[in-house]
């Protein structure tokens, strides 16, 4: 399933049950994303039409995953795809910059200290701008 259909309050709260566990009641859900009970009902009762969580015992569980195009679910982690690249450029300059003191420095291994610490900054920078969108 896409999150295509989905509005941006469905969206936050779908994330929120799912980095819960599940499990959470509309009180928790209106409390911790700062939500009228009254939207937080309407937009439940949405998400369980569409048929992305469903009722339980002790509160909302997730029923059918959503592909996030933005992000990787691991367990209750919710990561930004944009994070990971950023480490790899982190790698890369880490990398590039111990191989620089050993060896010395040259015009290419400072071009591409440069490019990688660039490459860094702006995928943590566009990581962190796309979590908060999403989790308000």
């Amino acid at each position: 399933m896409s999150s295509k259909k989905l509005s941006d309050t469905q969206l936050k709260i779908y994330l929120y049950i799912a980095t819960r566990g599940g499990d959470v009641s509309v009180r928790d859900i209106a409390r911790d994303l700062n939500l009228p009970p009254s939207t937080v009902h309407y937009n439940l009762k949405r998400l369980e039409e569409l048929g992305y969580i469903t009722k339980g015992s002790e509160g909302y569980v997730i029923k059918n995953p959503i592909k996030l195009e933005d992000y990787i679910l691991v367990g209750k982690l919710l990561i930004p795809r944009l994070l990971i690249y950023g480490l790899f450029f982190t790698g890369v300059f880490i990398g590039t910059l111990i191989y620089t003191v050993r060896s010395g420095l040259t015009a290419d291994k400072l071009l591409t200290l440069l490019i990688s610490l660039l490459a860094t900054i702006l995928f943590y920078f566009e990581a962190l701008k796309t979590r908060r969108r999403a989790l308000g």
